[in-house]
C-alpha cells in the first residue's frame, strides 16, 4: 500500500521503532547523511539494499515500496475464473440469504404475537407461534444450501401445525405418529447424503474458508482507501485486517471509517496536530484500534449503541504538545485508543 513516498515510509517505520538517524545509518552500514537523504527524498536506497532496509523494519520489500501484494493482478485462465465466480457466488451469498431469513423470521414473529394481542378471535398460545415458526425457519434454511428431505418436511410440518392453531387444517395426528415420522425422515435424509455424496456439512466448511480468505482476496470484499493530503486524513476500511500508518508534518482533522474487520490507525507518523483537530472514528461490526502518540492528548466525544465503553490502554504525557478531538460512533464493535 502506498502511503506517501518512499522516504515517508523510511522515516515512519525508524521512528516506529524508535531508532534515530544515526542508528539506522549504524546498522544499514551508511552514513547519517545518507539516511537524511532517503528521507527527504533526495537520494534512494540502492536496490541491493533494500532487502536488509525492509528486515531492519521487520516488513516486507513490498510494503517498504509501497506495494500491495495482495492486490496484484492475477493473471486467470478463463475455465478457472468461472469456477472462481461460481465458489464466490457460494460463499458470498449464503451469509446473506441466511441472515435475510432470519430476519423475515423474526418479523413473522413479531407479526403474529402483535396480531394475537389485538384480535381478539386469535386466542393462540404464543409459545405455540414461536416453535412452530423455528421449524418453518430451521427447514427452510437447510433447503438453501442443498436439497434435503428431512428439511423439507420440517418446514412443512412447522407449518402444518401453525396453520392447523388457525384452523386452517382440522385433521390433528398425535405426537405418537408425528415424532417418530420425523426421526425416519431425519434417518433416510442422513443415508441420502453419505451414498450420494451431498455432504453439506463438509460445503459449509469450504464456505467458511473461502469467506475469511475473501478478506484478502482481490475483487472480493476487503477495500481499503486512505489519502492524507495536507494535513486532512481520510481512511475507510472494511473486511478484513489493516495497520495504517498517518504520516504528515501536521494533522488537522480526519475521518476514519471501518467495518466488519481488525483495522489499526497509527498516529506515531503525525509530527504535530493544528491547534483545533478534530478526527471522527466511526466503527461498526468489527475491532477499531487508535495508536496515538503520548506527546498528544485525546479528548474523546462519545456516542455509542449496543457496544461497550472505548477502552483506553495508556497515559499522555504530563506536558503534551496538542490535541486530537475524537468523535467515536461505535455500534456493534470496539474501540480501543492506546497511547504510545
Amino acid at each position: 500500500m502506498n502511503y506517501g513516498t518512499l522516504g515517508d515510509r523510511i522515516k515512519f517505520h525508524r521512528k516506529r521503532l524508535g531508532m534515530t538517524q544515526e542508528q539506522l545509518a549504524e546498522r544499514m552500514g551508511v552514513s547519517a547523511q545518507a539516511v537524511s537523504k532517503w528521507e527527504n527524498n533526495l537520494s534512494c536506497p540502492d536496490i541491493s539494499v533494500l532487502p536488509d532496509l525492509a528486515g531492519v523494519f521487520g516488513i516486507s520489500v513490498d510494503e517498504l515500496l509501497g506495494r500491495d501484494a495482495a492486490r496484484e493482478a492475477e493473471i486467470v485462465e478463463p475455465d478457472e475464473e468461472e469456477k472462481d465466480s461460481r465458489d464466490t457466488w457460494n460463499w458470498k451469498y449464503e451469509a446473506k440469504r441466511g441472515g435475510i431469513l432470519f430476519a423475515l423470521y423474526i418479523l413473522t414473529v413479531g407479526v403474529l404475537l402483535l396480531l394475537r394481542s389485538i384480535v381478539p378471535a386469535m386466542d393462540i398460545n404464543g409459545w405455540t407461534i414461536v416453535w412452530t415458526t423455528a421449524l418453518i425457519y430451521i427447514g427452510i434454511s437447510g433447503l438453501l444450501g442443498h436439497f434435503s428431505l428431512f428439511c423439507l418436511i420440517m418446514s412443512l410440518g412447522g407449518l402444518y401445525f401453525l396453520l392447523s392453531e388457525y384452523g386452517v387444517i382440522t385433521v390433528k395426528p398425535g405426537w405418537g405418529i408425528v415424532l417418530p415420522a420425523l426421526l425416519i425422515l431425519w434417518g433416510v435424509s442422513l443415508l441420502i447424503d453419505v451414498f450420494f455424496g451431498n455432504k453439506p456439512w463438509k460445503r459449509k466448511k469450504e464456505a467458511m474458508h473461502k469467506f475469511k480468505d475473501g478478506f484478502r482476496s482481490e475483487g472480493k470484499k476487503h477495500h481499503l482507501e486512505y489519502s492524507c493530503t495536507d494535513g486532512v486524513l481520510k481512511c475507510s476500511m472494511s473486511f478484513g485486517e489493516d495497520r495504517v500508518p498517518v504520516v504528515t508534518p501536521l494533522l488537522k482533522e480526519g475521518c476514519i471509517e471501518s467495518s466488519f474487520g481488525d483495522f489499526t490507525v497509527d498516529f506515531s507518523g503525525c509530527e504535530a496536530v493544528a491547534s483545533y483537530c478534530e478526527v471522527r472514528a466511526e466503527n461498526s461490526f468489527g475491532s477499531l484500534k487508535l495508536l496515538i502518540p503520548e506527546k498528544f492528548r485525546v479528548e474523546m466525544q462519545q456516542d455509542t449503541s449496543f457496544a461497550a465503553s472505548p477502552e483506553i490502554k495508556g497515559t499522555p504525557a504530563a506536558v503534551t504538545q496538542g490535541t486530537i478531538h475524537l468523535k467515536a460512533e461505535v455500534s456493534f464493535g470496539s474501540l480501543q485508543i492506546r497511547y504510545i
